[in-house]
């Protein structure tokens, strides 16, 4: 008697401990889904804006003459997707993409295209370089750093700009239009992604190189400040 009691007493027990726990499930489950339907509506509503932007600049090319290459993307879905990059934040709500864009004229559609996207990674070199620069220089400021190499730090940050050039590595490209020119030239314009995450850590190492070419102490203190 006494354990047919036990054993009932048990499964109540069980029960109750199952009741409770689905409840837990259901609740982090419909948190769950109202989070993602909150990131679904941020979603269209950024697809919806960039779509819009997208149709409104590619009548504008499409106006200048512009086509899409042989095997490419239609020039609004192309826009689109480089509206949607721009859009794009991380979870602290920084822009996860470096973006870049540029035009250039020459003889013929692959030389242009080159022309083209080397001014784009210039670009993009340019961006990664001031956005390293804010955050080397940001931890400087609350580092107990000496002055004189605080101040070689920072020089060699400010012209790292041809070093963070030559390590990009292969970009992601979102745009690639041409126009053939009155003079049977050919104008490209492209816009090229690099991750924003991936280009600062590349820009730190490639600054570290620099810096321990000229003193490793320095490089050191690039290590101090935790990059």
């Amino acid at each position: 008697m006494k354990k047919s009691l036990f054993i009932s007493a048990l499964v109540a027990f069980v029960m109750m401990f199952c009741v409770n726990v689905n409840a837990q499930e259901k609740a982090t489950g419909k948190a769950y889904e109202d989070l993602k339907k909150q990131e679904k509506v941020l979603d269209k509503d950024l697809q919806k804006k960039a779509i819009k932007e997208a149709r409104k600049e590619a009548k504008k090319l499409e106006k200048e003459g512009f086509k899409t290459p042989v095997g490419k993307l239609p020039l609004a879905k192309q826009l689109e997707t480089a509206w949607e990059k721009q859009a794009e934040l991380d979870t602290e709500g920084n822009p996860y993409w470096y973006i870049a864009s540029s035009r250039a004229v020459g003889g013929n559609q692959s030389a242009a295209a080159l022309q083209a996207t080397n001014a784009a990674k210039i670009d993009l070199a340019g961006q990664i370089q001031t956005k390293v620069s804010q955050l080397i220089e940001a931890k400087v400021a609350n580092d107990d750093m000496g002055q004189e190499e605080a101040a070689s730090l920072s020089s060699v940050v400010a012209s790292s700009k041809s070093v963070i050039s030559a390590t990009l590595g292969r970009t992601i490209p979102l745009v690639e239009v041409y126009k053939t020119l009155p003079n049977k030239n050919v104008e490209v314009m492209v816009t090229i992604g690099y991750s924003m995450q991936s280009a600062n850590q590349a820009a730190v190492q490639a600054i570290r190189k620099e810096l321990a070419a000229k003193s490793e102490e320095l490089a050191k203190q690039l290590d101090k400040l935790g990059y």
